[in-house]
């Protein structure tokens, strides 16, 4: 038995030299490395939120060979008003440090719509036929895009950046003379006309926005823009007994909206 153990012993003292060197060289335990957020690539993604439209500018009733005073009867008008916008947005990003360059595409329904209505001429009373006959004009955008570059600074798994560059969009247009009980203005000839335009116009767009990266993937967004689409001008010609008579509308037109969006990177 005192053998044995003596074995045992002299195994232990041999061996606890090599334990101990064996202890010395195991590399420590580290804490996982912190997520590193890429923002380089290609994304496409869709967005819903809403919009405002501003008309902004001058509507006018002429009439020929009518008294000098009723000529020409202009009148300053400024309507706004409010709808849902939704679409798809697709772009690039190019990612330099904390800075992220890129270029973006989008294209956007919406339904605004808005009218108001004026006189023939300085007797007569808006939305109501004294016997001069009384305008209605209407407008309303159908649709708008955008192709833009943008510039943000990234912290952690949010972006900060700000965008800007070109504007499309499709603005309807209504004008209607109501006329009748006695016709328009000095004319004879009663009538309740409509005439509808379309225009497509380019302008341009700012704004801005943050976003947020959820997963390697997915980003959600907030983001405004502001779209200015420059000067509309329409006119509904008329034939009155006296001469050409003709009702229009010259004005400009922005649009604001504030958006989400989601989009999925590859």
């Amino acid at each position: 038995m005192k053998k044995i153990l003596g074995l045992v012993a002299t195994a232990v003292i041999v061996s606890a030299p090599a334990f101990a060197a064996d202890m010395a060289v195991k590399a420590p335990i580290l804490a996982p490395a912190a997520p590193v957020y890429n923002w380089n690539g290609f994304y496409i993604g869709g967005n819903l939120g809403g919009v405002q439209q501003k008309d902004s500018g001058t509507s006018n009733w002429f009439s020929s060979n009518s008294p000098a005073i009723q000529t020409n009867n202009p009148l300053s008008n400024s309507v706004t008003n409010s709808a849902v916008i939704g679409g798809f947005q697709a772009g690039y990003n190019w990612q330099i440090n904390q800075w992220v360059l890129g270029v973006e595409a989008d294209w956007d329904w919406t339904k605004t719509k808005t009218s108001f209505c004026r006189q023939t001429d300085v007797f007569s009373v808006p939305c109501s036929d004294n016997g001069f006959g009384f305008l209605t004009f209407g407008t309303g955008a159908d649709w708008v895009a955008t192709a833009r570059g943008r510039l943000g600074f990234t912290w952690d798994r949010l972006l900060f950046y700000g965008t800007g560059g070109a504007a499309w969009g499709k603005i309807d247009t209504t004008i209607n003379a109501n006329c009748l009980i006695g016709g328009c203005g000095f004319s004879t000839t009663r009538l309740n006309t409509t005439g509808s335009f379309s225009d497509t116009k380019a302008g341009w767009v700012a704004g801005g926005g943050i976003e947020a990266m959820l997963t390697p993937n997915w980003i959600v967004r907030l983001e405004y823009l502001h779209i200015d689409l420059g000067t509309i001008g329409n006119t509904l010609n008329l034939a009155g007994v006296q001469g050409p008579q003709s009702a229009s509308w010259s004005r400009s037109v922005t649009l604001d909206e504030v958006r989400g969006a989601v989009s999925y990177k590859f």
